[in-house]
């Protein structure tokens, strides 16, 4: 009788051959795969049938797109009959054709036919023995000594062949004493070819290691996918991510390359996105919000890049699922399963170094547990380039750490856990050429520290065919500490139990609703000192008034469910074709005996597919934004303040080209914000006056585009550019007629420019690959320089020894030069049997153009001079990964 085995091996959209060239380009993904609804039984060939010898024969065929088989080409041959007998049949086998996003195509796979005498009513000779295994064998992947099935063994061009099991194991009958040739292959594998002597009555064993084509995981930077919503998700492969210079193999880090995100000074990764401020973004790890993401100098993130997943990048136009927020958002999903063989890894460069421990517990392997742990020494780094600062020394420090734990034991449910922190802290000493005059509550060093532990555990779980549950309950303990002098210090704790869940119901395939909760509570202290009283600087300023120490302490308690629902709507048969995703959220937030507050957020998403491969999309919603800490509080008293609010709404095109090349994605955006908080203008009393007031708009507009081609073959690449500009308007019921919409005001009657607007943002990345698994890579970077606002000098206060600038024009009227960098990145993949090593050298600004960050003046104002960015850094690495 026949037994068979099919088997999908990428899928290509083309045909290909069995070990394809390295220039081969990748399919687009399918969503429907091949499955044989018309089997044909070959006949047994008579010599095999009479010696009762089995044979599998495997075998590379191409099937077209109405499901007809093309063509059958044999790359692991059974002989004695087997090869012709199983290739005639097969052609004349149907499949169910595969479909991609644009509709049906051709694909190749593997399919195993087998030949079995069980069943068969022929009577053996009585000399007829069958042969005895005289070789066998394991083939294990070099690097992750994983067991590798479906691994076709080939012996003297297929004379004899058989395919490894499920263990990696093979074994074959009967071959004649002597030398012999071995090929193991498969695709996405290099094939590996060995010669074997088979000695006459003994078996011989055969350890083979083979190589893979690539050892990166293909888990990404979010863009858009196909079960999710939002439209704007843009993909970037951990490839490429590793490849990027300067992003040390950070897949978070590599935001900062994409479109809609702003370059922040020094590279210090505050999150500007489309225009708002750094605390307008939210930041998520598993859907929980954590306050930062990347360590101090934004050059790594938080969480080991090791254990990520994968990262949604979202600079607007997302679902109701994430609130609190008017800018974009991150969220960072963690691995889930840890590989079948513990493995521990080590990463050392410039920056800092650590390690991860990867493994499976218990007797089934259900218990998967990873420990992760760095720490910097950039402070050390740094500080021979004391100079180049202009005499300011800057020492950042950072260490972090993760736990994860997922059991996989259950049928319908996972469980995984985490358990991060991480721990911040910077000094900065300024130059004394730099002190405000001779008052020392000017003068003096920075300091800060701060950091943040979460623990967080998730369970998913298939209650019905249609309804399903996700539960996410977190803790977290969040702190910071800034002293100015010595004399000014703030410190701030906060603990923050949270719960995220979702009940998704799927009731068919063209719609979903998804009810959930957002749910925030704290608890936070505080203390603030003073060398000074800031109400001798506010109202009837006495500038012989004498100083006094003034600080004051306390803590608030504040909560905010937010529940939220979504829906899915795919009218049509073909569910590509159009997506309509509506939803809503209610926020609220409650700071006892300061404020309470509520926000509604309508929100509306849809995709249309107008072109094979083209999708038009569309965005708009409400986004409101509960108070910063700092801004919600004061002495005594209600503050009386609201949320923040934003209407904002994008159209765009996207255009995938096909066969390996990538995609195309335009989109225009416009956000106008409300009731923006700006500093109380009547501030009389901190005491009990408010410090803010809810008195501002805003308004961004722009466009960005990204071109990709993807990492098919040797090159790979994008291009991101971004066109924008980011407005303020403070106080404008106060400044304009009543009759006057400031929205109609001209630039220059109350608009002034946000301090992080960049026109232009463009940013070009490529890498090839060469032999001998060398890859070379680079980035090209060009910004607009900052707005800043120009001093012409200083009045002098004789009383307080200080003097005060004068601006020379509007505030923010003029801009820093642009910045200019090139970063280049060299790299080499040495691969073991037990584990890989990866060299590399990144040259951080091999080339930069004058690049300043801000402007700093002497004391009396009347000089001024660059502070430029980094220089030129040469930084090598090494990342060891190794099996046990």
């Amino acid at each position: 009788m026949m037994c068979l085995l099919l088997a999908l091996s990428g899928a290509p959209a083309v045909a290909q051959p069995a070990d394809p060239p390295a220039e081969a380009q990748a399919p687009l993904p399918l969503i429907a795969f091949p499955e044989l609804v018309e089997f044909v039984e070959a006949p047994y060939p008579p010599d095999a049938e009479a010696a009762r010898i089995e044979g599998e024969v495997l075998l590379l065929i191409v099937i077209d797109e109405t499901g007809a088989v093309m063509d059958a080409e044999v790359i692991g041959a059974a002989g004695h009959g087997f090869d012709e007998a199983a290739v005639a049949a097969v052609k004349q086998m149907r499949f169910t054709p595969a479909a991609d996003e644009l509709g049906p195509v051709p694909v190749e796979i593997e399919f195993a036919y087998g030949f079995s005498m069980e069943g068969k009513e022929v009577e053996p000779e009585p000399e007829a023995v069958q042969a005895p295994v005289n070789f066998d064998g394991v083939v294990q992947e070099m690097g992750t000594r994983r067991l590798l099935s479906d691994m076709a063994v080939g012996v003297d061009d297929g004379a004899w062949s058989t395919i490894t099991d499920e263990h990696g194991r093979f074994e074959l009958r009967g071959l004649s004493p002597g030398s012999h040739q071995v090929r193991i292959s498969r695709p996405g594998w290099i094939a590996k070819e060995v010669s074997v002597v088979i000695v006459d009555g003994e078996v011989t064993e055969l350890a083979a290691w083979i190589r893979n084509e690539s050892y990166t995981p293909d888990s990404a930077v979010g863009v858009y996918r196909r079960e999710k919503e939002e439209i704007t998700r843009r993909t970037v492969t951990v490839e490429e991510i590793r490849r990027v210079p300067g992003s040390f193999g950070d897949p978070v880090r590599v935001v900062q390359s994409l479109p809609g995100a702003a370059r922040s000074p020094f590279g210090t990764g505050l999150l500007i996105i489309r225009g708002s401020n750094p605390e307008d973004t939210g930041v998520y790890v598993e859907g929980i919000r954590i306050p930062f993401i990347y360590h101090l100098g934004g050059y790594v993130s938080v969480i080991n890049p090791d254990l990520i997943a994968s990262v949604d990048y979202l600079p607007g136009g997302y679902g109701p699922q994430y609130g609190r927020t008017m800018g974009g958002v991150i969220d960072v999903s963690i691995k889930e399963e840890a590989p079948e063989r513990p493995r521990a890894t080590w990463s050392t460069d410039l920056l800092d170094s650590g390690g991860l421990f990867e493994g499976r517990l218990g007797d089934e392997g259900h218990h998967h547990v990873g420990v992760a742990a760095r720490r910097s020494y950039i402070d050390l780094v740094l500080k021979p380039f004391t100079e180049l600062f202009n005499g300011y020394y800057v020492a950042p420090k950072w260490a972090d750490y993760q736990v994860r734990y997922h059991y996989s034991g259950f049928e319908r449910t996972k469980v995984t856990a985490l358990v991060f922190g991480f721990a911040d802290s910077l000094l900065v000493q300024t130059p004394a050429d730099v002190a405000q005059g001779t008052d020392q509550d000017f003068q003096g060093d920075i300091a800060t520290d701060f950091g943040t532990h979460r623990a967080l555990v998730k369970i998913e779980t298939q209650l019905t065919p249609t309804w399903s549950l996700k539960v996410i309950p977190s803790v977290g303990y969040d702190y910071s500490f800034l002293g100015f002098g010595g004399d000014l210090t703030v410190r701030l704790d906060q603990y923050l139990p949270e719960l995220r869940a979702e009940a998704p119901w799927e009731p068919n395939e063209t719609f979903q609703l998804v009810p959930g909760i957002d749910f925030i509570w704290g608890y936070g202290t505080f203390d603030v000192t003073f060398p000074f009283n800031p109400d001798s600087f506010v109202g009837e300023y006495d500038p012989l008034a004498e100083r006094e120490e003034w600080g004051y302490s306390g803590e608030a308690w504040a909560w905010g469910p937010d529940p939220y629902v979504k829906a899915k709507l795919r009218p049509f048969g073909d569910k590509d074709r159009l997506l309509l995703s509506p939803g809503f959220r209610a926020s609220h937030v409650t700071v006892v005996d300061q404020y309470s507050a509520w926000g509604y957020d309508p929100r509306f998403n849809m995709r249309l597919r107008v072109l094979p491969g083209g999708y038009l999309k569309a965005a708009t919603g409400i986004y409101t934004q509960p108070p910063q800490p700092h801004e919600g509080y004061n002495i005594e008293g209600s503050v009386g303040i609201g949320f923040e609010r934003a209407w904002s709404s994008a159209i765009g095109w996207d255009q995938e080209l096909g066969d390996g090349w990538g995609s195309v994605d335009i989109e225009g955006f416009y956000k106008r914000m409300g009731d923006l908080l700006v500093l109380n203008p009547d501030l009389m009393d901190f005491t009990t006056d408010a410090s803010w007031v809810n008195e501002g708009i805003g308004r961004v507009y722009g466009m960005e585009i990204m071109a990709r081609k993807e990492h098919v073959g040797n090159f790979f690449g994008w291009v991101s550019y971004t066109l924008s500009k980011s407005e303020r308007f403070d106080y404008p019921e106060r400044d304009l007629d009543p009759d006057e919409s400031p929205w109609d005001a001209a630039a220059g009657e109350g608009w002034y420019l946000f301090e992080a607007d960049q026109t232009h943002i463009f940013v070009a990345v490529a890498g090839y690959d060469l032999p001998w698994d060398v890859g070379v890579s680079g980035r090209f970077q060009y910004t607009t320089g900052n707005p800043y606002t120009d001093y012409a000098g200083g009045v002098y206060d004789i009383d307080q020894d200080f003097y005060t600038p004068f601006q020379s024009n509007e505030y923010n009227a003029q801009r820093l030069p642009p910045y200019v960098a090139l970063d280049l990145r060299i790299d080499k993949r040495f691969v073991f049997k037990r584990g890989s090593l990866l060299t590399y050298v990144d040259f951080l600004n091999a080339y930069r153009g004058d690049n300043p960050e801000f402007v700093l003046y002497n004391y009396d104002y009347t000089e001024s001079r660059y502070i430029r960015s980094l220089p030129f850094i040469p930084s090598p690495g090494f990342e060891l990964d190794w099996t046990f």
